[in-house]
């Protein structure tokens, strides 16, 4: 089900989102308006600072709180697994992560909505109880659940591409990226401490198409919402480091 719904201020976006809850139940939770968790991917040319504005300033005005998660956690991994030396690769990974911070902070220095609006890394999370607790049942889900490794798996192939990977260092760099992802696309209520939660992305990540369609010991606790927008541009695929 999708809607065409105007950004509520042309001087910050004249442009309207196409909005697509994955399930009639990602609906309802879009509909209660309590907390919407925006991903944003550092390194992806997608999330300028104008976009960034754009996606704070849609959620700002219809949900109570939103938090805005960027990963910054094994990106130079991904890096070195490409080709990079060491000090290259934390070079890169140093670079596009002051360049999302900084792109950010001026998004929401701009945006004045009702919302109460947090930045938030992922690094900044991984220690706390309910992020453990997430992250616990995912790696005895990859464990013993051979339909959540199979959808995991694939995810990453699909992201990572046939590029040559004769040691297998892509895609196991890939595995971890998502692995430590995964917890704020499943239950980021348990990990934020609040009712209901929805995620707000450009494009629907494969691996949830995976977990809500089959029965699993990991089914997504929370909505998902694809918030594109309706003008005629290339929307970029997902990708492990962007």
């Amino acid at each position: 089900m999708s809607s065409r719904l105007d950004t509520a201020h042309p001087d910050v976006s004249e442009e309207v989102f196409e909005v697509v809850p994955f399930t009639p139940a990602c609906e309802s939770l879009l509909g209660l308006g309590e907390h919407a968790l925006i991903g944003i991917s550092a390194g992806n040319g997608y999330f300028s600072q104008h976009r960034i504005s754009q996606i704070l300033e849609w959620t700002g005005r219809r949900f109570a709180a939103v938090d805005l998660l960027y990963a910054d956690l094994h990106i130079d991994t991904m890096h070195r697994a490409e080709g990079a030396g060491e000090a290259q690769a934390a070079r890169r990974a140093r670079r596009s992560l002051r360049d999302v911070r900084r792109r950010i902070r001026r998004a929401m220095e701009a945006v004045r909505v009702p919302a109460r609006v947090r930045c938030l890394a992922l690094s900044e999370m991984v220690d706390t109880p309910g992020y453990r607790s997430v992250r616990e049942g995912i790696e005895r889900a990859l464990a013993e659940d051979p339909t959540v490794r199979r959808a995991c798996e694939e995810h990453v192939r699909r992201v990572v591409g046939p590029a040559p990977d004769p040691e297998g260092a892509r895609f196991r760099a890939g595995m971890a990226y998502l692995c430590a992802e995964l917890p704020f696309l499943l239950d980021t209520p348990q990990i934020l401490a609040v009712n209901t939660s929805v995620c707000c992305y450009h494009a629907l990540l494969p691996v949830l198409g995976e977990l809500h369609g089959n029965v699993s010991r990991l089914r997504p606790g929370q909505g998902h919402l694809v918030l594109r927008p309706w003008a005629p541009e290339r929307i970029q695929e997902p990708s492990i480091t962007g």
